[in-house]
C-alpha cells in the first residue's frame, strides 16, 4: 500500500493540466453573423488549448478556398484571410481541432459577407463512414489483447511453472494494432480518407498527438507482459507483471475522456486504480478458466521447486483478493463516472451517458455473476466437487465473454464526449436562407418535417397517427462528411404555432447533406432522427 501511494503521488507530481473534449465558446465573426465587408482574419476561442488539424473555408460557390498562416497561442486560433475572399454570399468555416484528451473534434463556422445565399455543390474530400468503424475495431481489439497478456502475466505469479503459450498471439496481434491505431488517429486528426495513410502528414500530426504516447506505454505493457511470461525468475515475473499492469494504468491517462477530467488529483489516480483492478479481475479469467479445466498442473516440476497440489490452488489464491480488488474497482468507476456527468439525467439524454449506461448494465450481470463463483460455488469447487467445478467453468466462461462485450462499449467512448464538454455554440444566431423540399424523418416514435423558409429551418413534429408531438427542445444539425464539412448545428425556438425554427446556411441542389433532428422529449427521454438525402435548392426560380 505504501509503494502503491508513493506511485500516485509521483503521477500526480507529472500530471498536466487538461480540461478533455474541447468547446468552442466564442467566434468573430459570430455565427451567422452578417458583415458588411469581408474580415480579415477568423478567431475561435476554445474552452482550453487545442491543436489544429484541419481547416477548410468554403465560399458561396461551395468551392475550396486557401487562407492565410494560422497561429494558434492558447486557447485561441487565428486563421488570417488574403485577398480575394470577398465575394458576397455565405461562407463555413470547418474547422478539426485535437483537445486535450487527445481526440479530434469538429464543427463548422457560418457567416456571411453583403448577404446571405446558397453554398455551391462541394466536392467529395473527407473520410468515409468506415473510419470509425475501424477505429472501434482497432481499439476494441487492443484491449482485448491489452487485457489478455497483462492478465496471463499476473496468473504466472500465482501459477508460475505455467507459461501462458496460448497469450502470445495475441501479444503479437497487440503490437500490430499499435501502427493500425496510429495510423487511424491521423486520418481521424485530418479528417482524411484512407489514400493518406500514405501522406508523411498523417502520421507526423498522429504522432504529435497525445494518444501516440498512450500507444508507446502500451507498448511497453505488451513488451513487460512477454518478460514476465517468458522467464524462469521469480523477481523478474513479479517486476515485469506490476510494470506492464502500472503502463497500462498510466496509459489511459494520457489520452481519453476520463484521465482528462478535473478535478485530474483524482480522475488521474481513479483511471490508473480502475485499469489496474480490471485486469486483475477480467483479464486473469482466462488463464483461472483453463487451469480448472485441466484439474491439475501439467508442467513437470523440478524436485523441490513445486508440490504436485492439486489444481484448485490458483483458485483458492484468486478468490482471497479478488472481493477487494472489485470493490476498487467499482469505487473508481463511480468516482470517473461522477466527473464525467453533468447529473443522472444524462445517462439517458447524452450518447456518452448511454454507452456508459450500456457498460453499466453489463457490468451489473458480471458482478451478479461473479458474486455467485465467489460465494456460491468456490467453496464447493476447493473442496473437489466435480458438479461444482463444472459450473465454476461454465460460469467463468460466460464471465469472459461480459468482459469482451464491456471492452466492445468502452471502445465506443471514443466517439462520444462527455455531457461536461457540451458545446457552447450551439446557442448561436441564425441565419437567413432559400427554400428547399421538405425533408420527412421518422422512427416508430416520432415524424420530423424539416423545411427551410426565408426565415430559417420549420421543424415540424407529429405522431405516428398524425396527432402534434410536444417537446422540451430540438436541435438541428447539418453536415456534409464526403466533402469536409463538419457538423453545423443550431437550437431550435419553439413557434406559436406548435413548429420549432433553426437556422443554418442555405445548401446546393448538389451536394448531399446529412440531417440531422434531436428531440428532447422530457428530462428522461431524448429521440434522434437523422437521414443523408439530396437537398434539392431552387433559386431564381428555377
Amino acid at each position: 500500500m505504501r509503494r502503491l501511494i508513493l506511485y500516485f503521488v509521483c503521477l500526480l507530481a507529472c500530471a498536466p493540466t487538461a480540461w478533455g473534449h474541447a468547446a468552442l465558446v466564442a467566434a468573430s465573426p459570430a455565427p451567422a453573423a452578417v458583415l458588411q465587408r469581408a474580415p480579415s482574419a477568423i478567431v475561435l476561442t476554445f474552452s482550453e488549448p487545442v491543436g489544429v488539424n484541419a481547416l477548410r473555408l468554403f465560399g458561396p460557390d461551395g468551392q475550396q478556398l486557401v487562407t492565410g498562416p494560422v497561429m494558434d497561442h492558447n486557447q485561441e486560433v487565428r486563421i488570417s484571410l488574403p485577398g480575394g475572399h470577398a465575394a458576397p454570399g455565405t461562407y463555413l468555416l470547418s474547422w478539426r481541432v485535437t483537445s486535450a484528451d487527445g481526440h479530434p473534434v469538429g464543427g463548422t463556422l457560418d457567416y456571411s459577407v453583403g448577404h446571405p445565399s446558397a453554398l455551391g455543390s462541394v466536392s467529395q474530400s473527407a473520410s468515409p463512414g468506415s473510419l470509425k468503424l475501424a477505429i472501434w475495431l482497432a481499439r476494441w481489439l487492443g484491449y482485448l489483447c491489452l487485457f489478455a497478456a497483462l492478465g496471463a502475466a499476473l496468473f504466472r505469479l500465482i501459477q508460475p511453472l505455467d507459461r501462458q503459450a496460448w497469450v502470445r498471439p495475441a501479444i503479437a496481434l497487440g503490437f500490430v494494432l499499435l501502427p493500425v491505431n496510429l495510423g487511424l488517429q491521423g486520418l481521424d486528426m485530418r479528417g482524411a480518407s484512407w489514400p493518406a495513410l500514405a501522406e508523411s502528414a498523417t502520421w507526423a500530426q498522429a504522432l504529435s498527438s497525445t494518444y501516440a504516447s498512450t500507444l508507446g506505454l502500451q507498448a511497453l505493457a505488451l513488451l513487460a507482459a512477454l518478460v514476465a511470461l517468458g522467464t524462469a525468475r521469480s523477481a523478474i515475473l513479479k517486476a515485469a507483471a506490476v510494470a506492464g499492469l502500472g503502463c497500462l494504468g498510466l496509459a489511459l491517462t494520457v489520452s481519453g475522456h476520463a484521465g482528462t477530467a478535473p478535478p485530474q488529483w483524482l480522475s488521474r489516480p481513479a483511471v490508473v486504480l480502475h485499469v489496474m483492478m480490471a485486469v486483475v479481475w477480467v483479464g486473469m479469467l482466462v488463464p483461472l478458466a483453463r487451469a480448472l479445466s485441466r484439474g491439475r498442473v501439467r508442467a513437470a516440476a523440478p524436485a523441490g521447486r513445486v508440490s504436485a497440489a492439486a489444481e484448485p490452488m490458483p483458485l483458492a489464491a484468486f478468490s482471497r483478493w479478488i472481493v477487494p480488488a472489485v470493490a476498487l474497482l467499482v469505487l473508481s468507476g463511480l468516482t470517473l463516472a461522477r466527473l464525467q456527468l453533468d447529473g443522472p439525467g444524462d445517462l439517458w439524454r447524452t450518447a456518452y451517458g448511454r454507452v456508459l449506461l450500456a457498460k453499466l448494465t453489463l457490468v451489473g450481470l458480471l458482478l451478479c455473476l461473479a458474486a455467485y463463483n465467489r460465494w456460491g460455488l468456490t467453496r464447493a469447487a476447493l473442496a473437489g466437487e466435480p458438479a461444482a467445478r463444472r459450473r465454476l467453468r461454465a460460469a467463468i466462461r460466460l464471465e469472459v465473454v461480459l468482459a469482451v462485450l464491456i471492452l466492445s462499449v468502452v471502445a465506443l467512448w471514443r466517439f462520444t464526449p462527455p455531457p461536461r464538454t457540451a458545446d457552447m455554440a450551439d446557442m448561436a444566431g441564425m441565419a437567413r436562407m432559400t427554400a428547399p423540399q421538405p425533408v420527412e424523418l421518422a422512427d416508430e416514435r416520432l415524424r420530423a418535417r424539416v423545411t427551410s423558409l426565408a426565415d430559417g429551418w420549420h421543424i415540424q413534429l407529429f405522431k405516428p397517427d398524425g396527432a402534434p408531438f410536444g417537446a422540451q427542445g430540438v436541435t438541428l444539425s447539418l453536415s456534409h462528411a464526403a466533402g469536409g464539412i463538419e457538423p453545423l448545428s443550431r437550437a431550435a425556438s419553439r413557434q406559436a404555432d406548435g413548429s420549432w425554427l433553426a437556422a443554418i446556411p442555405p445548401l446546393s441542389a448538389q451536394a448531399s447533406w446529412q440531417i440531422t433532428v434531436t428531440v428532447l422529449v422530457d428530462d428522461f427521454d431524448e429521440i434522434t432522427l437523422q437521414t443523408a438525402p439530396p437537398v434539392v435548392q431552387e433559386r431564381n426560380g428555377s
